[in-house]
């Protein structure tokens, strides 16, 4: 690879643009705006505000994804069901830095709490 396609790489990847053209095409695909020019400045500012922990899901939507991972319906997931049901919910390559935060066996409210939590849903 030539010096500029690595400086231009390394540039995309500290200023995280493609996870910003990820989560914006995702937010306009969910929410499907009238007006996408408003609605994607609309978007540029929540993230200068909030950063990127701006996603798509209200605190409902978590027990929803949580009930699809739980299909025996016992109540709790294992820790790979929750990283994965993280994933699931995160607007786009959002990377989990530290996947013991779930126990191994986790609860509606802990999924909840912890999820809440890193992807700034209230």
């Amino acid at each position: 690879m030539n010096y500029r396609i690595e400086k231009a790489d390394l540039y995309i990847r500290q200023h995280r643009i493609i996870e910003l053209f990820e989560d914006l095409t995702t937010a306009i695909s969910y929410e499907q705006p009238a007006d996408i020019k408003k609605f994607l400045i609309e978007q540029l500012q929540l993230k200068q505000k909030f950063g990127f922990k701006t996603g798509l899901f209200k605190r409902e939507e978590i027990d929803n994804i949580f009930t699809l991972f739980d299909l025996k319906q016992d109540g709790w997931i294992s820790r790979k069901q929750a990283i994965d049901a993280f994933k699931v919910m995160a607007a786009s390559q959002y990377q989990l830095k530290d996947e013991s935060i779930f126990p191994e066996k986790v609860t509606k409210k802990q999924f909840a709490d912890i999820v809440g939590e890193h992807l700034g849903i209230k």
